[in-house]
């Protein structure tokens, strides 16, 4: 799959890349959480589970334990969302009496490692960032060019902040072309989108859809199993209509459209801005910037823009990297960049034919979005090689280590 289908262009580092790629199996793909200070006390309201887990999505592990404990997964919440594949530690927050359930959670491939109580209710988010332990397949000793691209993304300011294939869904990578269609308000283009798109799905009944829009005949050939697209058929019979056909879906699923169109455009926006930029920590005059802590976590409550009085200043803030230029997730209220960033902001904007006021979404308000901001560049911290291609890393909240990989790689990593 072409890195371009999500908005990726280019690299900041120019060694050469691996001859490998990543096997996604538990083993090969460790990732730790490091959670931020939950302190016990032994009368608290809330269980904290700290558990490890093989090959498990976090959402499902959590209706699994919830179903142990007998409880509503309403009642138990967690720091950060893991994909299934790999061995993941992770933290989980249960808002229940003590008991001894706990005791005799029994989950296949989960592991209780400690449980405490505390009276700090852990939500997502309430993390520094996740430890990664990656093996790259290869049949070649990579140590030395490792070493060497590592070695050119610090002396670079760092590697770029793409959001990864994850965001935009691992097999068909769409969302946010159904967010595209959302922002525009094409409701019947978006769900035939979402049903059938031409460029991943292969399956006759997603075709046969795709060519005769037969919503009843449809309903009947898609397999049980398909919950998701047999809800918007179902609704699509009910109603009549395609307007607001993904109301049939929690409010957090939908949203994922709007988000994943954000994040194309922030790729698009940051593959461009590497052309201008001579090092990825380098402030441009415009420039919109956030303090950022040893993870390259942002201080949201103070955003910065660089002027010609203060651009010194922050040139030497982010060579320091206490604090790091931002790119906007562009919503409805989203200040924009001004300068090059900013003429690079606009011109993408243009080219995909929407403006902020768009992310209201007049027709559909619950899927409205303000927008935000994500940092343009970041570091691995403690870095290391522990063995023949198999590194050690730590990256803060929602960096992909998936983009750290792409410059090591520069290839498929799969």
């Amino acid at each position: 799959m072409e890195d371009s289908i999500i908005g990726i262009n280019g690299y900041s580092t120019d060694t050469p890349g691996i001859d490998g790629n990543i096997k996604y199996d538990p083993e090969s793909f460790i990732v730790n959480e490091i959670p931020v200070t939950i302190p016990e006390n032994n009368n608290g309201k809330y269980t904290i589970l700290k558990v490890r887990l093989r090959n498990w999505d976090t959402n499902k592990f959590l209706m699994y334990l919830a179903d142990q404990l007998h409880i509503s997964n309403k009642r138990i919440t967690y720091a950060g969302t893991k994909d299934k594949i790999g061995i993941t530690t992770q933290y989980f927050c249960i808002n229940m009496p003590e008991n001894q359930q706990i005791n005799n959670i029994s989950i296949k491939d989960a592991e209780i490692i400690s449980s405490f109580r505390t009276d700090k209710l852990v939500k997502l988010g309430d993390l520094l960032g996740n430890e990664f332990i990656i093996s790259i397949q290869s049949t070649d000793d990579n140590t030395q060019k490792i070493g060497e691209t590592v070695e050119s993304i610090v002396k670079n300011g760092g590697f770029p902040n793409f959001y990864g294939y994850q965001r935009f869904g691992s097999i068909r990578a769409n969302t946010h072309k159904i967010g595209k269609l959302l922002v525009q308000n094409k409701y019947e283009d978006a769900v035939k989108t979402y049903i059938y798109d031409p460029e991943f799905d292969r399956e006759d009944y997603r075709r046969t859809f795709g060519e005769t829009g037969d919503a009843k005949r449809a309903i009947k050939e898609f397999p049980e199993y398909l919950t998701f697209e047999r809800s918007l058929l179902g609704y699509i019979i009910r109603e009549n209509t395609y307007k607001n056909a993904f109301s049939v879906f929690p409010r957090n699923l939908s949203m994922l459209f709007i988000h994943a169109y954000q994040s194309y455009l922030f790729n698009r926006i940051l593959s461009d801005r590497m052309k201008y930029a001579g090092s990825m920590h380098k402030v441009l005059e415009g420039d919109l910037l956030y303090p950022v802590d040893r993870y390259f976590n942002p201080d949201r409550s103070q955003l910065i823009r660089a002027s010609s009085y203060n651009i010194e200043k922050l040139n030497k803030l982010s060579s320091e990297n206490r604090i790091r230029t931002v790119i906007p997730l562009i919503g409805y209220s989203t200040e924009l960049s001004s300068g090059i960033e900013g003429e690079i902001e606009s011109r993408i904007m243009a080219e995909e034919g929407i403006e902020k006021k768009d992310f209201n979404l007049s027709s559909d308000r619950r899927l409205g979005s303000s927008g935000d901001y994500r940092i343009m560049s970041v570091l691995p911290v403690d870095f290391k090689i522990i063995e023949k291609n198999r590194i050690n890393f730590s990256l803060g909240k929602g960096i992909y280590a998936t983009s750290l990989l792409r410059e090591l790689i520069k290839g498929d990593l799969n």
